[in-house]
């Protein structure tokens, strides 16, 4: 499914908050459990809020809430086998001290670490994301209009981390009712100027709101969402939450730095290294180079072979300490004479000057890589 927001302007221009935006908590929800109806405890709880709603309101829940009900719960220990089963895609994984994050696709579409699996506000255990948001939504939305008569949007939102952005926020998983995405090009902006590229992220927007009101320690899983005019929408001209997800053949960034060249070297995914989280030494950096430049395409990783074990043709790596410019010097030599030994050389200095050059991306890892001849051997 493409993600491409459509080329045309589409439903009325930038919806406006001037009359005032509210963001009303909807409390006294209580514990759900699997099994119970959304729709109604989430009545209950408006009624016990004194919050009734109008037209136009957009509601806003937090997933777990409809994850509980779906009895999507699992013990502790299964999280690594929930984590596999529910990735689509594998982006990268990062160690922090003794635990490896896995950030991945999920069937939903969002790109998320550990595959959104959570275990806060949920005695039971840890949280499976359900397989499809938007239509978990849409049939909240729906039961909640035939039981009020009242024109309404919903999101169900969760938290997640952004890219190249520090710390959570709420973003939308599902959203019905209301157009997650908002086209705005050609409109125009305040001093009338035409837009060309903007396209709004309404329901991630939405979601952010609310959360400053449910919070993630508050017990307030939902909230409503009132004096946007214009965001609610017929089901029919709607756009899910999916459409948020850049992660279809527009997705400029599929992998990080690091995974991305060791793709391209052909090492096979479930043999790459994990980096960490937090910076890391550069002999743990350049440690990591060499292995992947030893390590052949589509195989698992060897240890690194020694002048004594080395198979023939198999080039040599020697250390020779920091040259002129304080960059440390890596000299590659052919274990003979021979060209295959001389073709072998020349491939491995390749793969490790990029290997060396994926690390140094984000921070310069000062080596330099060259290739010599074999040393002369002494006669005995």
């Amino acid at each position: 499914m493409t993600t491409t927001p459509p080329a045309e302007p589409v439903g009325p221009a930038q919806p406006s908050a001037s009359s005032g935006l509210r963001v009303l908590p909807v409390v006294g929800l209580g514990e759900v459990r699997a099994g119970d109806d959304v729709a109604a405890l989430l009545l209950g709880a408006l009624e016990a809020s004194g919050v009734a709603l109008s037209d136009d309101d957009v509601l806003c829940v937090s997933t777990k809430i409809i994850s509980k009900t779906r009895g999507l719960v699992i013990p502790a220990e299964g999280k690594q086998e929930a984590i596999a089963e529910q990735t689509v895609r594998l982006v990268a994984r990062r160690r922090h001290v003794r635990t490896t994050t896995s950030i991945v696709e999920v069937p939903a579409g969002p790109v998320m670490a550990a595959a959104g699996i959570d275990g806060s506000n949920s005695p039971g255990g840890l949280l499976l994301l359900p397989g499809d948001p938007d239509s978990e939504a849409e049939e909240l939305r729906a039961a909640l209009v035939r039981a009020t008569g009242r024109r309404l949007g919903v999101v169900l939102s969760d938290t997640s981390s952004r890219i190249w952005r520090v710390g959570v926020g709420d973003i939308a998983l599902g959203a019905a009712g209301l157009r997650a995405l908002e086209d705005l090009r050609g409109s125009t902006d305040a001093d009338g100027r035409p837009l060309h590229v903007t396209v709004r992220a309404l329901a991630d927007e939405i979601s952010a709101a609310a959360d400053l009101v449910k919070g993630k320690a508050s017990g307030v899983p939902a909230v409503v969402v009132r004096g946007l005019g214009g965001v609610v929408v017929d089901p029919a001209d709607a756009v899910p939450a999916r459409a948020l997800s850049r992660t279809g053949e527009d997705d400029w960034f599929r992998r990080p730095s690091l995974e991305s060249v060791w793709q391209a070297l052909g090492i096979a995914a479930e043999h790459e290294p994990v980096a960490a989280m937090d910076p890391e030494s550069d002999a743990l950096r350049l440690h990591r180079a060499i292995e992947i430049a030893r390590t052949p395409a589509r195989t698992a990783p060897r240890p690194f072979p020694s002048t004594s074990t080395t198979p023939s043709h198999a080039p040599i790596l020697e250390d020779e300490g920091p040259g002129p410019t304080g960059r440390l010097a890596l000299v590659v030599r052919p274990h003979d004479d021979r060209g295959a030994s001389w073709a072998a050389a020349g491939e491995f200095a390749e793969r490790l000057r990029t290997a060396i050059g994926a690390e140094s991306i984000a921070r310069d890892l000062p080596v330099d890589v060259r290739v010599e001849g074999p040393r002369a051997r002494m006669e005995p």
